[in-house]
C-alpha cells in the first residue's frame, strides 16, 4: 500500500477532502464540481501507478485520457472566472477546437501509445497565459478586492506556479529525467514536479477555505436582523 502513498497522490487526496468538506455545499455548480474533477484525478494517479507497477503496460494512455478532462475542466473554469469582467466564450471555444486538433494528430502520429507531450506543453503554456491575463483583469477592475481571502485569485495562483514550472520542466525534459538526487534515487523531474503539485494543490485548498468561509460570512450577515 506504501507504493500509492507518494507525495503528489497525498498531496491531491488532501486537496479533495479539503474539496469535499469546503465546497460540497456551495451554491455555485463550478466549484462543487471540483469534487468531481480531483476525484477523477486521484483515481487516474493510483491506477497509473498501479498500471506502472503491477503491469507491463504503459499508463501513457491512461494520462492522455486524463489531459482531455483537465483541459476541459480547467479551461471552462478560467472562462467562468472571466464572466465577471468580460465574456470569452468565442475564446473557449478556439482555443479547445485548437486543442483538440493537437490532441488527435498527436495521437496519430504516436500511434496511441506514448504521452501526448506536445500537446500537453502547449496546455500549459496557454495556462499560463490565462493566468497572467486574470491578473490584469483583476488590476484594471476598479472594485477592491481583498486579496488575501479572494478564493479565484489563490485558485490562478496555484494554476500559475504549476503549470509555469510544467513547461519549463517539460522544455528540459530530456535533461532532467536522467539526472537523478542521490540520496532519494529519484530523477530532479520528478522531484519538480512532486514541489510543483504540493505547491498547486496548497493554493487550491487555500481557495477552497476562502470560498468556504466567504459563504459563512454572507450567510451570517443575511441572517442577522
Amino acid at each position: 500500500m506504501k507504493l500509492y502513498f507518494t507525495v503528489n497522490t497525498v498531496a491531491e487526496m488532501i486537496c479533495l477532502l479539503i474539496g469535499v468538506f469546503c465546497l460540497a455545499k456551495d451554491k455555485t455548480p463550478i466549484w462543487r464540481y471540483f469534487i468531481i474533477f480531483l476525484l477523477l484525478t486521484c483515481v487516474t494517479e493510483l491506477t497509473g501507478i498501479y498500471i506502472r507497477e503491477m503491469t507491463n503496460m504503459s499508463n501513457a494512455p491512461l494520462y492522455n485520457v486524463y489531459l482531455l478532462v483537465e483541459c476541459g475542466f480547467i479551461s471552462y473554469f478560467f472562462y467562468y472566472l472571466y464572466l465577471q469582467y468580460t465574456n470569452k466564450r468565442s475564446t473557449l471555444i478556439l482555443w479547445l477546437c485548437i486543442f483538440l486538433a493537437m490532441y488527435v494528430r498527436e495521437s496519430q502520429l504516436l500511434h496511441f501509445a506514448k504521452f501526448v507531450n506536445v500537446t500537453a506543453s502547449t496546455e500549459s503554456v496557454v495556462f499560463v497565459l490565462a493566468s497572467l491575463y486574470f491578473y490584469y483583469l483583476i488590476l484594471r477592475d476598479e472594485q477592491y478586492v481583498v486579496l488575501n481571502t479572494y478564493a479565484p485569485f489563490w485558485w490562478v495562483n496555484g494554476t500559475l506556479i504549476f503549470y509555469f514550472g510544467s513547461t519549463a520542466t517539460n522544455i528540459f525534459n530530456d535533461y532532467l529525467v536522467h539526472d537523478k538526487i542521490s540520496l532519494i534515487s529519484s530523477s530532479i523531474r520528478y522531484v519538480t514536479f512532486s514541489i510543483l503539485n504540493v505547491l498547486l494543490y496548497a493554493c487550491w485548498s487555500y481557495a477552497f477555505i476562502c470560498r468556504f468561509l466567504q459563504r459563512k460570512y454572507y450567510s451570517s450577515s443575511v441572517s442577522q436582523p
